[in-house]
C-alpha cells in the first residue's frame, strides 16, 4: 500500500508539469514544478562525487581497463585525459575494482630506483580509506591492503592492512614520485615499478592472477561529467548500482520524487527531462561559484584571490567525508568534487595545493586576455611547485592544448634577476616569452592551480604568500 501510494504522489508531481517541455521556464512554472526543479539542482549537486568515479571508471572500461586492471601512463598524459583538476609533471595510475564477490586485495610495491609510488585508495563516494605507497601508511616500504565490505568476518590475509569499504565500488588514483622530474630513465623506472601494482580477489590470493597493464597514454580519457540532462539517468543508474548509506536516507527520498528510485525504471515524461536539461548546468553553475567564489574556499592570504583546495571546516576534520557529528555538508563536498578527482587522507603532508579563478576585482579569468603572474623567488618546496591552467566549466584541460603547466624544474622557463618566475597566460604568447607562457583559450574562462610538492613549514608562515594575477594592457 505505501508503495502504491508514493507512485501515485510521483506521479500527481510529475503529471501536473503545466508547460511543454520545450519551453520550460522556472519563472512560470507552477509551485510543483519548483520544487521538482530546484530538487533536481540539489541531487545532482549531492551525487558529483559519485559521477566522478562512474565517469571515471567507465571512461577506463572503454579503453581496456577492466575491474582489477591496471592502467598506466608510459609518458606524461596530456590534454586528452580529462577529468577534474589532473597533473601533467607525474604519470597517473588508474584502478577500480568491486566487492560484490568479495574482499579484494591491493598489492603496493616497494620504493625502488629512487622511485615510489603515492595516492589514495577510495570508495565510490571518493572517500579516502588510505593514503599509500611512498608518502602513505606503507612509507614505501609496500604492503597489502585488504578491502573489506561492512560486517565481514571471513577469513583474512596474514600481514595484510584491512579496511572497510562502504560502498560496492572502490577506486585508486595514484601517481609515481619521480626525483629530478619525468625524464626518460624515470618514466621507464615508473612504469616497472607500475607493473608490480596487483589487485586480486581475496579468494585467490593463494594463486593471485596475473594483472593486466594497459597503457592509455594517448587515449581520449572522457571522465568529466557532463552535467547536462543526462546526468539524472548516470545518477539513477549508479544509484540502482550501489549500496544505499544510512546518511543518504533522506537524499533518497528527495530522488524519489524526481522519478529516480532503486529497483524502478527510470523513465522520466518529456516535462521532467526539459527541467532535467536545465537543472544540470545549473547545478554546475552553482558548485563553480560556491567553489570558486562563495568564500568556502579560505583565501589564503588577505587581498588576494588565492584560496585553499578544500573547502573548511571538513578536510581534515572528516578526513574529506564533510560527515559532521550532527550535520552532513554535501553541498560543501559537491563543490569540491566539481574540482577534484582524487582525495588524500592526509592532506599537506606530501602536497599542498591553491586555486585561483579571478582577477584582483573579481572578474573571471577570460581566456581572451592576456594576464602575467610573477611567482616569488625560493618557494618553500623540499621537491617543485608548479602552476596549471584549468577550463573553469570542466575543472579539466583546456582541450586542444598541449602544454598547461610550468614548473620550477623545467629548463626552458627563465627566471628574473631576483630568481623569481614570470608566468605569461593568453591566447597568444608575449615576445621573446615562449618559455613562460601558457596558452589560453579564447572562447573559454580558465583557473589556475598552484601545487607544491614538499610544502615546507614556511609555506604556512607569515612570511611567504603568492602574488594575485595581473592583466597586461
Amino acid at each position: 500500500m505505501k508503495r502504491t501510494l508514493s507512485l501515485i504522489v510521483v506521479g500527481a508531481i510529475v503529471m501536473s508539469f503545466a508547460v511543454r517541455a520545450a519551453e520550460f521556464d522556472v519563472g512560470k512554472a507552477d509551485l510543483h514544478e519548483r520544487m521538482t526543479y530546484h530538487r533536481a539542482i540539489d541531487a545532482a549537486v549531492w551525487a558529483m562525487p559519485l559521477m566522478n568515479f562512474k565517469f571515471y571508471r567507465d571512461s577506463l572500461v572503454k579503453n581496456g581497463v577492466g575491474p582489477n586492471d591496471i592502467g598506466f601512463n608510459s609518458k606524461l598524459q596530456d590534454w586528452r585525459f580529462q577529468t577534474a583538476t589532473p597533473n601533467n609533471t607525474t604519470p597517473y595510475i588508474h584502478a577500480h575494482w568491486n566487492l560484490d564477490k568479495g574482499p579484494i586485495v591491493v598489492e603496493m610495491p616497494a620504493s625502488e630506483d629512487g622511485v615510489g609510488i603515492f595516492g589514495t585508495i577510495m570508495d565510490a563516494w571518493q572517500r579516502p580509506l588510505e593514503d599509500v605507497g611512498a608518502k602513505g601508511r606503507d612509507k614505501g616500504a609496500g604492503a597489502k591492503y585488504l578491502l573489506v565490505p561492512p560486517g565481514y568476518d571471513g577469513k583474512l590475509l596474514p600481514n595484510a592492512l584491512v579496511y572497510e569499504q562502504e560502498t560496492n565500488n572502490g577506486f585508486a588514483v595514484l601517481r609515481p614520485i619521480l626525483p629530478g622530474g619525468a625524464t626518460d630513465e624515470n618514466m621507464a623506472k615508473a612504469t616497472a615499478l607500475t607493473k608490480k601494482i596487483r589487485i586480486y580477489p581475496l579468494a585467490e590470493a593463494g594463486n593471485p592472477p596475473k594483472s593486466k597493464y594497459v597503457d592509455v597514454y594517448g587515449k581520449m580519457l572522457e571522465m568529466t561529467p557532463k552535467m547536462d540532462g543526462s546526468i539524472y539517468r548516470q545518477i539513477h543508474d549508479m544509484i540502482n548500482e550501489e549500496v544505499v548509506l544510512d546518511r543518504d536516507l533522506a537524499m533518497m527520498g528527495l530522488l524519489a520524487r524526481i522519478g529516480i528510485k532503486k529497483g524502478e525504471a527510470y523513465q522520466p515524461s518529456a516535462e521532467l527531462q526539459a527541467m532535467f536539461d536545465k537543472a544540470g548546468p545549473e547545478a554546475l553553475e552553482y558548485m563553480i561559484n560556491q567553489y570558486h567564489r562563495a568564500g568556502i574556499n579560505p583565501w589564503m592570504w588577505e587581498g588576494k584571490k588565492w584560496s585553499s583546495l578544500v573547502p573548511e571546516p571538513g578536510s581534515r576534520e572528516t578526513e574529506w567525508r564533510y560527515e559532521f557529528p550532527s550535520y552532513y555538508d554535501y553541498h560543501a563536498r559537491g563543490a569540491l568534487y566539481y574540482a577534484i578527482i582524487t582525495s588524500i587522507k592526509n592532506y599537506g603532508t606530501a602536497t599542498f595545493y591553491l586555486d585561483l579563478a579571478e582577477t584582483p576585482d573579481g572578474e573571471w579569468l577570460d581566456g581572451s586576455k592576456t594576464y602575467k603572474l610573477v611567482m616569488p623567488p625560493d618557494v618553500p618546496v623540499e621537491n617543485f611547485w608548479s602552476v596549471t591552467t584549468y577550463d573553469l566549466m570542466t575543472a579539466s584541460y583546456l582541450r586542444n592544448i598541449d602544454k598547461s603547466t610550468i614548473d620550477s624544474t623545467m629548463q626552458e622557463v627563465e627566471k628574473n634577476e631576483d630568481g623569481s618566475v614570470t608566468i605569461y597566460f593568453g591566447p597568444e604568447p608575449e615576445k621573446g616569452k615562449e618559455g613562460n607562457w601558457l596558452r589560453t583559450d579564447p572562447e573559454r574562462r580558465f583557473f589556475l592551480l598552484a601545487r607544491f610538492y614538499g610544502p615546507k613549514p614556511e609555506l604556512y608562515g607569515d612570511n611567504f604568500e603568492l602574488n594575485n594575477i595581473e592583466l597586461v594592457e
